[in-house]
């Protein structure tokens, strides 16, 4: 069974530590640090999620396992968006329409 992935829910986990599961090598720990809302309307919901993992790894935009430790395991569709002393940073972005809750 799939997740249904809200905005609440990556809300309510800002500033906290996800794990991309990579085939590579052990999970790899990225921290969300931020969500930007887009145009939303009653039928149409846009946001994005910016994470931050370490400068020194860069992983190539594709989907990827994740997993947190409220949310649980999911997929995720990340792109590397850039690089500073800080750290290198990725973005997934949600554009659906909302589905009906009844």
């Amino acid at each position: 069974m799939s997740i249904y992935l809200t905005k609440t829910m990556f809300e309510q986990n800002l500033n906290t530590k996800f794990w991309l599961l990579d085939d590579r090598s052990e999970p790899y720990p990225i921290d969300l640090i931020e969500i930007t809302n887009g145009h939303s309307s009653a039928r149409q919901e846009q946001f994005s999620l910016r994470f931050r993992g370490d400068r020194n790894q860069v992983f190539p935009q594709r989907i990827y396992p994740m997993k947190h430790d409220s949310i649980g395991d999911f997929d995720l569709f990340l792109v590397p968006v850039g690089r500073d002393e800080t750290g290198t940073f990725y973005e997934a972005v949600f554009n659906r329409l909302i589905q009906d809750q009844a």
